[in-house]
């Protein structure tokens, strides 16, 4: 099962994901994840975890 690897590069204060952030998404059991990159931004708590 892949896991949480790192914090991403950016807090949400710097970047919210979301419906218009012009980021494509992916689902991810019961919520979803933002292709950013070449990689997976998945929300958790004050910021996004980097994801393979």
């Amino acid at each position: 099962m892949a896991g949480h690897d790192e914090q991403a590069e950016h807090t949400k204060a710097e970047h919210t994901h979301g419906d218009n952030c012009g980021h494509d998404t992916m689902q991810h059991g019961d919520h979803v994840d933002y292709l950013h990159d070449g990689h997976r931004h998945s929300e958790h708590e004050d910021h996004y975890d980097e994801c393979q």
